[in-house]
C-alpha cells in the first residue's frame, strides 16, 4: 500500500513539474529584469529614485553585524526608506553594482519573491556580496517592493 501511494505521489510531482518550471522561468525573468534595473538606479546614487521602487507603506529591514552582534534596522514607509538610501549614499563614489538572483517565485500572478546577492561595487575586488530577500507586488506594469530584507553580516 505504501509503495502504491509513493508511486502516485511521484507521478503527481513529475506531471506537475513542467508547470512549476514554467512559473519559475517567468519569475526568474521578471526578477532578473527588475533587479538589473534596480542596480542601475542604485549606481546613480539617487535616494529618491531608489525609494520610488517601494510601495508607499513598504518596509526595508537591514540586518547588520556590529561589534555588539546582529542588529536590525527597520525603515517603514517610502519616506524613511528614502532617508536610509540617502545615508547609504552620503559618501559618493563611482560604482557598478550587480544583483545575482538565486531564486524567484511567483506566489500569485501579482506577488513575487526574490532571493539573491547584491554586489555593492563590481569595480572593487573586495566588494561585499550582500544577501537579500524581496517581496514585490505588481501595480499596473511595475513590480513595486513591498518588503526587502538585506543582510550585511560579514564574518567575524
Amino acid at each position: 500500500m505504501n509503495r502504491r501511494i509513493s508511486c502516485v505521489v511521484a507521478l503527481a510531482v513529475v506531471s506537475l513539474a513542467p508547470g512549476l518550471a514554467r512559473g519559475d522561468d517567468e519569475a526568474m525573468k521578471i526578477a532578473v529584469k527588475v533587479t538589473t534595473e534596480g542596480a542601475a538606479t542604485f549606481d546613480t546614487l539617487s535616494a529618491s529614485a531608489m525609494a520610488a521602487y517601494y510601495e508607499e507603506d513598504a518596509r526595508l529591514s537591514l540586518v547588520i553585524r556590529s561589534n555588539e552582534g546582529l542588529k536590525t534596522e527597520f525603515h517603514n514607509g517610502r519616506g524613511e526608506i528614502e532617508k536610509a538610501y540617502a545615508k547609504i549614499f552620503e559618501k559618493p563614489e563611482t560604482i557598478k553594482s550587480h544583483n545575482d538572483v538565486k531564486a524567484a517565485r511567483l506566489l500569485a500572478p501579482d506577488v513575487l519573491t526574490i532571493d539573491g546577492t547584491f554586489d555593492l561595487n563590481t569595480l572593487k575586488p573586495d566588494s561585499p556580496k550582500i544577501p537579500f530577500h524581496q517581496v514585490r507586488v505588481k501595480k499596473g506594469d511595475k513590480w513595486q517592493i513591498l518588503s526587502m530584507e538585506v543582510f550585511y553580516v560579514p564574518a567575524k
